[in-house]
């Protein structure tokens, strides 16, 4: 039962994070991730072995890059979910909003330092035209999947 939870709870904490982001849209007018760049990124990766890929925005669309980008988005999340069931089974973690939100807390170093500069974007964001602003919604996204996550956890009895 513990992976179909892993699962579920992966799924459920990506949702808040969507939700998250249109309610910034609507707030604030930020526009949500595009999970376009994602697709493609990830069909260059597998396809032609270019993972680094600093010149992204300027490659063709590839055919269903949007619906891949999407599935990888929910698949990164569910990964989320896993290591943090990980973290608890090793008591590193409780299963509770505090550990979820430093977890999400840790988790921003992936967008940080792997994932911005993997597309050309830089460390923190550094090679973008605001990179204070892109490393805080990296933070406020990842929190919110983290809290999401915990409180999850938690519901289900963990």
């Amino acid at each position: 039962m513990d992976i179909m939870h892993i699962i579920i709870i992966g799924i459920l904490s990506c949702i808040a994070m969507d939700f998250w982001q249109r309610l910034l849209k609507l707030m604030i007018n930020v526009s949500p991730s595009d999970w376009s760049v994602v697709g493609r990124w990830f069909i260059l990766s597998i396809t032609k072995g270019k993972v680094y890929n600093p010149n992204i925005d300027n490659e063709s669309p590839l055919k269903n890059e949007l619906l891949i980008g999407w599935i990888v988005h929910y698949s990164v999340a569910i990964l989320y979910s896993l290591v943090f069931f990980i973290l608890y089974k090793y008591e590193v973690l409780n299963a509770s909003y505090v550990d979820g939100i430093i977890f999400g807390l840790i988790s921003v170093v992936v967008p940080w330092f792997f994932f911005m500069p993997i597309l050309g974007k830089g460390f923190l964001a550094s090679k973008t035209p605001a990179p204070f602003m892109a490393c805080s919604l990296a933070v406020g996204s990842h929190v919110v999947i983290g809290l999401a996550i915990g409180l999850c956890f938690q519901i289900f009895g963990y």
